[in-house]
This record gives structure tokens, sequence and C-alpha cells, in this order.
């Protein structure tokens, strides 16, 4: 009887644990996209080069790097273009961090694409703290356009 018990107890958990179940990354059930960070905020053609136009209009000094390369000052009122280039890598493409100096200021970013000329604008603002909290533009291996 014990055995038994043993036996169905552990079957149960198995199954509990074994079962699918939903990850907040999944597309909704309700039939539409929501809000959260894990949703795309603009989409690029990932066969060519990307540039991403850097605008800082936080009234900051700020930095930003890319993968494999150091931190380079982005001005008050300054503009960068990044040149993401495409590469055989089945991972991500870019991960490009934005902050300010010193990290005390919460910024928000707002994308703008150019499909045409492959170029992402992003217009870099300060966040009250209260709203969305931006730290990096990721771009995936599908041209997905997030911020971190």
């Amino acid at each position: 009887m014990k055995s038994r018990l043993l036996a169905t107890a552990a079957i149960l958990g198995a199954i509990a644990i074994l079962a699918p179940h939903p990850a907040s990354s999944q597309p909704a059930t309700g039939g539409g996209p929501k809000p959260g960070f894990w949703q795309p905020e603009a989409q690029v053609d990932n066969s060519r080069n990307i540039t991403l136009r850097l605008l800082n209009e936080t009234g900051l000094n700020l930095e930003y790097g890319q993968s494999g390369v150091g931190l380079s000052s982005l001005p008050v009122g300054g503009e960068r273009n990044v040149i993401v280039r495409i590469s055989n890598r089945t991972g991500d493409i870019a991960n490009i961090p934005i902050n300010v100096q010193g990290g005390t200021t919460t910024l928000q970013y707002d994308y703008n694409v150019d499909p045409q000329k492959n170029i992402v604008t992003v217009r870099i603002s300060t966040s009250d703290g209260r709203t969305r909290q931006d730290r990096a533009v990721y771009i995936d291996e599908k041209g997905r356009v997030y911020s971190f």
C-alpha cells in the first residue's frame, strides 16, 4: 500500500514538472501582443549591414559600447552612427549598451526605422524612472530590435 502511494506521488510529481508551462515570452493566448520588454521595438533587414544612428537628447553626457569594443563618448546633443556588420553567426547580431556616465539616470529609447537604407534611429531621452528604463539596444538573428 505504501509503495503504491509513493509511486502515485512520484508519477504526479513528474507530470507536474514535465507538463509545458507558458513562458512570459510566448505569444499571448488572447490573440495579440502584451506590452513588455520581450516585444520588439523595430524590425530591420538582417541580410544587410545595419546602421544604428544614436541621438543624445538627454542633456547629459552618455557612453555607449559595442561587443568587443571599449566604451565611446556621446556628448550632449551628439549623434553617432554605429555600423552593425552582418556575419554568419546564429546568435545575436548586436548588443549596444548606452548609459549616462556614472549610471545615475534612467534612459528611454525611441526607435524609427528607414527600411530602404536599413538605418535604425535611436532617440535617447531621460526616463522618469516609473516608465521604461532602457540600458541597451539588442538586435537578434531575425532582425528584431529590442530595448533591455
